[in-house]
């Protein structure tokens, strides 16, 4: 077997494959190395996927007050070598820990669990890009926490978890404290955070940004976008922040009617009959969701400080996903479709992250004419974007 160029890759020593393989630190490129053809796939041992992980244990946020789970995950792009489709791509797939401990696929979108384990990516027909890191926190039986909507890890290294909750508040809990510490105890609008750049960013509903620092401080970064200032609004709805390109973006996202808010959790918190503690993540309690009607999107302009609008995701065509653990880019390419500056999305966030559910609720939307259509076909729905013999359950 030899590659597009001719190369003999597959006739290189044994001793430099396992060499190489022993460098191989995460399990998704040990599976791409895997995937090259059978000399590589014998130097290397297929990673482990199925041995159950030790628990990462957290105090979880007031009202949950007990010992939770911090749950890792890996996003990645599958992506086909020859796609039985015209414009090929792919599709966004989220590595995560089972209930009981074992590894499995997620689509990050709508939280469907793909029916095949991990080691089944092992194919020359497809390969798997890492995109990201993302974590979530659990209650000990695998329920996602009440109304915990972002988490990150501070740093990387250690069990210091920073994380927006109920609605807004944002706060931190280290390794043996017996509770969390609010980072702001004014401003309870947070709707997002991200690492960019090794920082820690911050965005609240009137698109303020700003820094968490090493000492685990706020340092104000740039100031809402201008035209919020100029005519007095706070803009769209809900704010999520992506990186693409090296660059740091601002989504915002236009609603319907208004969104739950920190008081409508503390409402339900003391009331103990109040229905959000009934609804929310069902069927019932999704017509609480307002709709997305508009999106715009900004980039930050890092020597003036400021949001700067723009209408495109990027001169390479780009597209954003937005999800309720992380949002990323990615090139338009690799996703199945292949249309460039659209954001994908579900209006359904606390239903789908509590639950699975099938497209109709995913939507995209195309930042050119500022249309919004139903997602119909995915991958996880249509044989012709999986390798024979691959099955998702609903």
């Amino acid at each position: 077997m030899t590659n597009r160029g001719g190369s003999p890759w597959a006739d290189l020593p044994e001793e430099i494959l396992e060499a190489i393989g022993s460098r191989i630190d995460h399990p998704i490129n040990v599976l791409n190395f895997r995937s090259v053809c059978s000399s590589w796939r014998s130097a290397v041992r297929t990673p482990d996927f199925h041995h159950p992980i030790p628990p990462i244990e957290v105090r979880l946020p007031y009202p949950g007050d007990v010992d939770g789970v911090l749950v890792p995950s890996t996003l990645c792009f599958v992506e086909f070598h020859s796609p039985p489709i015209p414009n090929g791509g792919g599709w966004p797939v989220k590595i995560e820990e089972a209930s009981h401990g074992k590894l499995q696929l997620v689509d990050p979108i709508s939280n469907l669990k793909h029916h095949y384990s991990p080691t089944q990516l092992i194919s020359a027909e497809f390969r798997t890009v890492q995109i990201s890191s993302a974590f979530r926190l659990t209650y000990r039986d695998g329920f996602r926490a009440f109304e915990v909507n972002k988490v990150v890890v501070f740093p990387p290294s250690s069990v210091t978890v920073i994380a927006i909750f109920h609605k807004g508040r944002i706060g931190y809990w280290r390794n043996g404290d017996d509770d969390w510490t609010l980072l702001d105890d004014m401003n309870f609008n947070y709707d997002d955070i991200i690492i960019h750049r090794s920082r820690y960013y911050v965005v609240d509903r009137f698109g303020k940004l700003s820094v968490i620092d090493s000492s685990l401080k706020f340092v104000k970064s740039c100031s809402a976008p201008p035209r919020f200032l100029r005519d007095g609004s706070s803009g769209g709805g809900q704010k999520n922040l992506v990186e693409s390109g090296g660059d740091l973006y601002l989504v915002d996202r236009y609603l319907s009617g208004r969104r739950r808010n920190w008081k409508d959790v503390d409402d339900a918190i003391t009331n103990s009959f109040h229905p959000i503690r009934f609804l929310v993540g069902t069927r019932r309690g999704r017509k609480w969701n307002p709709r997305a009607v508009d999106f715009k999107v900004y980039k930050l302009d890092e020597e003036i400080g400021e949001w700067v609008e723009v209408k495109s995701l990027g001169d390479d065509g780009r597209v954003f996903v937005l999800t309720t653990e992380c949002c990323f880019s990615a090139p338009a390419a690799q996703i199945a479709g292949g249309k460039k500056d659209c954001i994908y999305y579900s209006d359904d966030d606390d239903y789908v992250a509590r639950n699975m559910m099938r497209t109709e609720s995913i939507r995209v939307f195309q930042l050119g004419d500022g249309s919004i259509e139903e997602v119909k076909t995915l991958p996880r729905e249509s044989n012709v974007f999986l390798p024979p013999g691959f099955r998702m359950e609903f």
